[in-house]
């Protein structure tokens, strides 16, 4: 009888265990979330361009929103669909949305690309988190540094640091997960992208479509001067001292970016639909590509090439708000065409 009761206690921790093997080898399918989800909470799901009111209520358009924040205090959802992707290194802690009317940057962690790939729908609960313009530019993350006493002076009107961060990036994946919930895999389709050429540039972009993916068609390559700065180039940091350097000067290959000895920086070339460009401001477009992204050292196209390039169309100025250039963000090497 003994015998037989230990084959059978025998067979059942196997079973048991098989099960939980089988488990392991067969985990549950992620939840993929709806508005539903959030609705029945209670929550309100808004547009994008609503979100980015609560800002521009408060602080406006102009420069006084520089280093600003608004902390979101209702419990609102938005949805919207990934455009940017930093698989091969340009896009660097961020993530973009796009909702269909306007789009949004989320600063998160590295390697998004993983689990928030290109056409991901996904849904941001922002309550509690800070929506601030940095250089013009809006995007929806964590609480900026704090002074001891827990304030952020750039929350009082009367104090203004034009070059503070009105939020940070959220850092670790369980505080992602609290906000960022990921729906359906959709994909980028036509609908997605604004597409602008030499003929209806000065009537299509605008300011509302910052964030936004667009598609440039009939670009030139202009090695030239605007405002003081020569194209192309690239920023070198030599312990915090910032100096444009050249890279027939330095006896380099022209490329996006520089990335030799393990030293990386930005490169900037321009691009434009002008004649003669004399202004970042319309018509002309800079490119800048870290040294880390996978095309960095691409050969560059020669000036007065012809170029069609999808990029997230950003904004960026100085620190007070003056010098102000449209820069394009792109994503990957496959987005550059060269005519």
């Amino acid at each position: 009888m003994n015998n037989i009761l230990k084959i059978a206690l025998t067979l059942a921790v196997g079973i048991v265990l098989a099960g939980c093997y089988n488990d392991f080898d067969n985990p549950a399918p992620t939840k993929v979330y709806t508005d539903k989800d959030f609705t029945e909470t209670g929550a309100e799901i808004i547009s994008i361009k609503d979100l980015k009111a609560k800002f521009y209520e408060k602080w406006g358009h102009d420069a006084n929103g520089l280093g600003r924040r608004v902390v979101i205090e209702d419990d609102v959802v938005i949805k919207g669909k990934v455009i940017s992707s930093d698989a091969e290194g340009n896009v660097y802690k961020s993530l973009y949305i796009y909702d269909g009317e306007q789009a949004i940057e989320l600063r998160l962690m590295n390697d998004n690309y993983v689990n928030y790939p290109l056409g991901q729908i996904v849904y941001v609960k922002a309550q509690g988190l800070s929506l601030a313009s940095y250089r013009y530019m809006l995007s929806l993350g964590a609480a900026p540094a704090l002074e001891p006493d827990g304030t952020f002076p750039n929350d009082t009107p009367s104090e203004h640091d034009f070059s503070a961060s009105g939020n940070s990036n959220i850092p670790t994946t369980e505080m992602v997960q609290q906000y960022v919930y990921r729906g359906e895999l959709d994909t980028i389709t036509e609908a997605d992208v604004t597409v602008v050429d030499k003929d209806n540039y000065k009537t299509v972009l605008n300011d509302d479509l910052l964030g936004c993916l667009i598609r440039f068609e009939g670009l030139r390559s202009s090695y030239t001067t605007v405002d003081s700065n020569t194209y192309p180039n690239y920023l070198e940091n030599v312990n915090g001292v910032y100096t444009n350097k050249y890279y027939q000067d330095e006896g380099l290959p022209i490329t996006w970016a520089y990335n030799y000895d393990n030293t990386k920086y930005y490169g900037s070339s321009l691009f434009t639909y002008e004649t003669t460009p004399t202004s970042l401001e319309s018509g002309s477009y800079v490119v800048r590509v870290s040294g880390y992204a996978r095309f960095a050292l691409k050969e560059l196209p020669a000036d007065n090439a012809m170029v069609n390039i999808t990029a997230i169309y950003t904004k960026y100025s100085s620190r007070t708000g003056g010098f102000i250039t449209y820069q394009l963000l792109v994503s990957s090497y496959k987005d550059i065409e060269e005519l």
